[in-house]
């Protein structure tokens, strides 16, 4: 397993690479390999904070270029499925364009698209800030996210969570973390001599920390790490208010 040696800068980077891919079901491909692919692909596709809970209000936006995924073992043997893929730093990354607007009542609503392989996905997430910052207190959020993947590997791959965010804010860099619920759920078919549908579900508490720097006065870059079953990193960069 290679070490998340590469500085996240490289990552955000890679986000506008092209990674064309694929992945094909050969003999020997097992339901502990779907449901070690599930959990690699929904860390993946799972729609990344990048943000932090304070609500950005009626004026408020963001858009950001981003890529980030899981550390992953390349000799685990559902590896060998997967055509063409690319780790940087050990990271298993898909890139992605994160849109994000205020709304009134400290709702915030955002939608994600991006690629992992050569495959789609698309997710949205919805936050409400019950708590504003002030002086000497936080900000808190309740956050609720989904996210599919449209793949010629799988039939369907679908990633939900709930988490609740925290974060505090400083003249140029703004801190945050989150703890959740994340529930991914795959299905494919496959096997010989006629294929069979099999469906895996992996589900557990996420935990997050990251932080915003405001380089401008609308140029942000954000950076985040993520424990699941494993360690993501998620990098982003873009403008926002």
């Amino acid at each position: 397993m290679k070490r998340l040696g590469v500085p996240l800068v490289v990552l955000a980077l890679s986000a506008g690479l092209a990674h064309a891919g694929n992945f094909g079901l050969g003999q020997g491909f097992t339901q502990a390999d779907l449901d070690s692919i599930t959990e690699a692909l929904g860390d993946v596709v799972s729609f990344p904070n990048l943000a932090t809970a304070t609500p950005g209000g009626v004026t408020g936006f963001q858009i950001l270029g981003a890529a980030g995924g899981p550390e992953v073992h390349t000799s685990t043997h559902w590896w060998q499925y997967v055509s063409h893929a690319n780790t940087v730093g050990g990271v298993l990354f898909g890139q992605r364009v994160i849109v994000r607007k205020g709304l009134p009542f400290n709702l915030d609503f955002g939608v994600q698209v991006g690629k992992v392989f050569g495959n789609q996905f698309w997710g949205a997430d919805a936050r409400w800030a019950f708590v504003e910052s002030g002086a000497l207190s936080p900000a808190m959020a309740l956050r609720v996210t989904y996210s599919r993947l449209s793949s010629s590997l799988l039939d369907r791959l679908e990633v939900a969570e709930g988490q609740l965010v925290v974060s505090t804010g400083f003249p140029l860099v703004s801190p945050y973390g989150a703890i959740g619920y994340r529930r991914a759920s795959g299905r494919a078919s496959f096997g010989d001599p006629v294929p069979l549908a099999y469906s895996s579900t992996t589900s557990g508490v996420t935990a997050t920390v990251g932080a915003r720097l405001g380089l401008l006065p609308f140029l942000q870059v954000i950076g985040e790490v993520r424990r699941t079953t494993t360690t993501c990193v998620f990098v982003g960069a873009g403008v926002g208010l």
